[in-house]
């Protein structure tokens, strides 16, 4: 440091000569003085900045730094620049070098700063001011990382890094909550007390005798459940923030997970455990290689990659597996167990960091009411991952927050603990009122008494006493006829809205606002082609619809952003004032309604069909004309809007995806009707429960019509039971009755399943005559791979039924011809039934093995590469090939008993010869080592029937109707 003070000109000089040493493309002295004091700024206004120490010589300053500088992030808009990051480094590492913090306090001095907030914490680093981090919010700990981008740790007084990075990893995961949890959140000491006790945190003086969390081992879910805006997601936000970084109190892993976000997949539970461990990941602090934590997460990832593995496996028609449910129970269970390993050693970790014992590990999932109408079977999976998880790891605790009351049937009879989430008492109320500006004590009283405690209407009060007299609360507001009903405090939401928008400048967009909520979705589209022609705009621009839908978008109070830039209206509001606008205005809401079919019915993405879909049902038009309009792919985005359809239009469109309907809709049910509904939850319960509950489920209707989708799912069960004669029993009642032109597809699969009873029996005549019968009518059906499945299984049992082998040869031609002439689309879509296929026709059709062979090996390869066949067997295989392999130039000896020749080398080469077709003895080779796959079609459904079955049974897991 400088003891002596220097003039102006040798500072200038000491300047130009250390930039030079720093690097050799530096500006001409005039230029550094603005250098030097933008470094000590966030942003600035380059035309006013002033240099340090003053010039002789007058410079245009903007001139003279702005190809220094880059648009300051945050301050476009206010036209602020910032010193390019290598700039202000150097900068400070000179003023550091010439002075340290006094220079760079003379420096600061300058210039007029704008309050920023990496500007407050830079000026905290120059006054040598602690960083207590652990009371920084994310913003404050952006700001503060800024100053390590900017070289100042080198020169002390900075937390230690690592420290830092292990602070903004955990604030991090609750970075989205502190724009709810700010001063204005009070009371819920209940609530917050009652989430304390059910993790296990403890006061601070028992925590540093303990050191550990308390409670009991295992605890079921904990369900925190109100109305919209009751404020659950703002609760446990303050839970998590209380305790992120609690060095006094302890702190715990989490995850956040919401059923809202387009990554959540709740009929893939294993999607949302991988989902948390990156969250749980990025809260341990870095670790060696062996951390055993991250040791642990490895693995996990491991058993995830294994896992999709084998639900590929399942989905081949042609496999080695013969009770397919219990291979994916199994292969769920080894997840599960590894998933809960995982947080075993996560909360380890967390524990040794703090010195603690007796750690857990917390899953949050927050807006339950996405899924809350989803079949409860759909849902067992998902409850069934978290208890398997939990058996592994008994600290894992799970909060579940939505709007509706639990219901039993949503985890199969387990046990939960509910956490109801009520208005805000009186006093709480008032003191929300008074730090949401309204001062006067008496108004605040005023206002609780007419609305109530909900804090989302306090806050909509609030918006309307700040512009209306409300000495004696709200005027004209009404609640008393209301309030005999469940959703009086939506209404008086609903009226407070339409109080809000009645003070909205632009007549325009009022006009707009309350009859736009008939609507789910707003865009500037729809309000051109929609809104503006049936509320009374008449025909307006495409640009005033753009000023109009930004106006509307102001409204924060009113709508939500999407992520397709669309608003959409907060639904615990709109729904009752839909209602109440259908009552008071149904011309209107239908008028509406029809233009938005029309404007949709043109559109092509699934969300423009959504929309179409769902206007068609509120207006209760024909089902075949809806379904008409119907395309996969929509379901997630109706799936909110059941409480809202007519009944009729609930079974309908309960019939198309997942939705839990009430016990008496479905009595109201026709049994056409009926039987799609209970399908699609029987295949559910077949994927996530098993075919003792996909049995269960059918039962509770005994009716069936002539030709109903049920006897093949229910025959499907009791073969995965083992339990043959009840399957044959129920096909042989199904097969006898089943109408002459009814659904061909739907006789194939019943004769398909009787003859896979049979074989379970020992019935081989009785299974040959079924597959004779099968074989005759797959000629009449649209796609050959039914008829190719069917004689593939018939070759076998021929075996057993006719030594002679009398029927063989014909049979053999048939396959061969038929595989001949399939069509590429259907090669790629069976290329494991079709490897079967030419194993069991053999080499005698070289024609039809060279065309089919060559397209299914590579999915061989990758089996064999995954160790789903055994190198061994296949090295057998072409051991005993001698001459063949010296056909191909393989070194026998090297490669049978090193192996140093590449084994998928090879295979490819007598794929090509096959293809070449040139010697004839390699398609037999072929044919021996893809029989080293040892696939049979015990399980399996049967091919080709896409064409015949309806909607729901496409869309249910497909391991299920492979």
């Amino acid at each position: 440091m400088q003891s002596e003070k220097l003039s102006t000109s040798e500072i200038l000089a000491e300047l130009d000569r250390r930039m030079k040493l720093r690097a050799s493309d530096r500006p001409a002295n005039p230029v550094l003085p603005y250098l030097l004091s933008a470094s000590v700024l966030h942003v600035f206004q380059p035309a006013t900045l002033k240099p340090w120490l003053g010039l002789s010589m007058p410079i245009d300053p903007l001139q003279a730094v702005f190809d220094f500088t880059m648009p300051a992030i945050g301050y476009r808009h206010l036209r602020l620049r910032s010193l390019k990051p290598e700039i202000r480094r150097q900068a400070l590492w000179w003023l550091w070098e010439f002075g340290q913090r006094r220079v760079m306090r003379d420096v600061l001095n300058s210039n007029e700063r704008i309050p920023t907030e990496v500007q407050a914490m830079f000026e905290r680093w120059i006054d040598e001011r602690p960083f207590d981090i652990s009371s920084f919010n994310s913003d404050g700990l952006r700001a503060l990382g800024q100053l390590y981008d900017w070289g100042l740790a080198e020169h002390g007084g900075l937390p230690e890094r690592a420290h830092f990075d292990r602070f903004v990893r955990r604030r991090s995961a609750v970075s989205l909550f502190e724009h709810m949890v700010d001063e204005t959140f009070v009371g819920r000491d209940t609530e917050l007390q009652a989430l304390r006790n059910y993790v296990g945190v403890v006061a601070p003086s028992i925590w540093e005798r303990l050191r550990a969390f308390v409670g009991l081992e295992s605890q079921p879910p904990l369900v925190i459940w109100g109305p919209g805006g009751i404020g659950k997601t703002a609760l446990v936000g303050k839970f998590l923030l209380e305790h992120v970084n609690a060095p006094r109190a302890g702190w715990f892993p989490f995850a956040y997970m919401t059923f809202d976000s387009d990554t959540t997949n709740i009929r893939e539970p294993f999607t949302l455990l991988v989902a948390a461990t990156g969250q749980l990941e990025y809260q341990i602090s870095e670790g060696s290689p062996g951390n055993a934590a991250r040791n642990a997460i490895a693995e996990f990832r491991k058993q995830v990659g294994q896992y999709r593995g084998r639900r590929v496996e399942l989905k081949r028609r042609a496999g080695t597996t013969r009770n397919r449910g219990a291979v994916l129970s199994t292969a769920e269970r080894n997840l599960y167990a590894a998933f809960g390993t995982m947080l075993r050693e996560i909360a380890r970790t967390a524990g040794a960091e703090q010195g603690a014992s007796k750690v857990p590990v917390l899953l949050v999932f927050d807006s339950f009411e996405e899924v809350y109408y989803r079949n409860r079977e759909e849902l067992l999976g998902f409850w069934r991952m978290l208890e398997a998880a939990q058996k592994s790891f008994p600290l894992l605790r799970i909060v579940i927050a939505g709007r509706a009351q639990p219901r039993p049937a949503w985890i199969g009879g387990s046990k939960f603990i509910e956490q109801p989430l009520e208005n805000l008492s009186p006093p709480d109320a008032q003191r929300l009122l008074r730090r949401l500006g309204i001062g006067d004590a008496a108004v605040a009283q005023a206002i609780v008494k007419q609305v109530g405690g909900s804090p989302l209407t306090l806050r909509l009060a609030a918006r309307v006493a700040q512009t209306e007299d409300a000495s004696d609360g709200i005027k004209g507001l009404e609640t008393r006829r209301y309030w005999l009903f469940s959703v009086a405090q939506s209404i008086v939401q609903g009226q407070l809205y339409r109080r809000i928008l009645d003070h909205i400048h632009d007549p325009d967009v009022r006009a707009l606002a309350h009859p736009g909520m008939v609507l789910r979705r707003i865009t500037a589209g729809v309000i051109k082609e929609v809104l503006a022609p049936v509320c009374g705009l008449g025909e307006i621009s495409r640009e005033r619809a753009e000023e109009l839908f930004e106006l509307l978008r102001r409204e924060h109070a009113l709508v939500s952003i999407e992520s397709d830039n669309s608003l959409r209206y907060r639904e615990e509001v709109r729904q009752p004032v839909l209602v109440m606008l259908t009552n008071d205005r149904p011309d209107r809401v239908r008028a509406l309604q029809e233009a938005a079919v029309h404007y949709y019915e043109s559109g092509k993405g699934l969300v423009d069909r959504a929309e179409e879909i769902y206007n068609r049902l509120m207006l209760k038009q024909p089902e075949w004309l809806v379904a008409d309009r119907w395309q996969p792919g929509i379901e997630g985005l109706l799936a909110s809007t059941v409480t809202e359809l007519p009944v009729e239009q609930q079974i309908w469109l309960a019939s198309r995806m997942s939705i839990e309907l009430p016990a008496e809709t479905y009595m109201l049910a026709d049994q056409a009707s009926w039987e799609r509904l209970i399908g699609r939850k029987a295949l559910e319960a077949f994927r996530y429960a098993g075919p003792k509950e996909t049995i269960e489920t059918l039962r509770q209707r005994a009716e069936r019509s002539a030709d109903s989708p049920l006897f093949a799912i229910e025959a499907r069960a009791w073969l995965a039971l083992e339990q043959p004669r009840e399957a044959a029993a129920l096909l042989d009642r199904a097969l006898d009755d089943y109408p002459t032109l009814a659904n061909p597809g739907r006789f194939a699969e019943l004769l398909w399943f009787r003859a896979q009873a049979a074989l379970r029996l020992a019935k081989a005549d009785e299974a040959y005559a079924f597959l004779e019968r099968l074989v005759a009518l797959s000629s009449t059906l649209s796609s050959a791979l039914t008829g190719i499945q069917a004689l593939c299984e018939i070759l076998t049992v021929s075996r057993t039924v006719d030594p002679t082998g009398a029927s063989l040869a014909e049979q053999k031609r048939s396959l061969a011809y038929s595989l001949t002439e399939l069509p590429d689309l259907d090669i790629q879509k069976e290329k494991d039934l079709l490897r079967l296929a030419l194993v069991r026709l053999g080499p005698d059709f070289p024609v039809t093995v060279s065309r089919i062979a060559p397209r299914v090996a590579d999915q061989f390869i990758d089996l064999w590469k995954n160790g789903e066949v055994d190198s061994s067997e296949i090295m057998r295989k072409l051991a005993q090939q001698p001459a063949l392999l010296k056909y191909l130039s393989v070194d026998i000896e090297r490669f049978s008993s090193s192996q140093s020749e590449s084994l998928e080398h090879v295979i490819r080469q007598i794929v090509e010869m096959v293809e070449r077709n040139e010697v004839t003895a390699f398609e037999g080779l072929l044919l021996e080592i893809f029989g080293t796959e040892r696939a049979s079609l015990s399980g399996a459904s049967l091919a080709g029937l896409d064409a015949y079955r309806e909607q729901w049974e496409l869309e249910a897991a497909s391991e299920m109707v492979s």
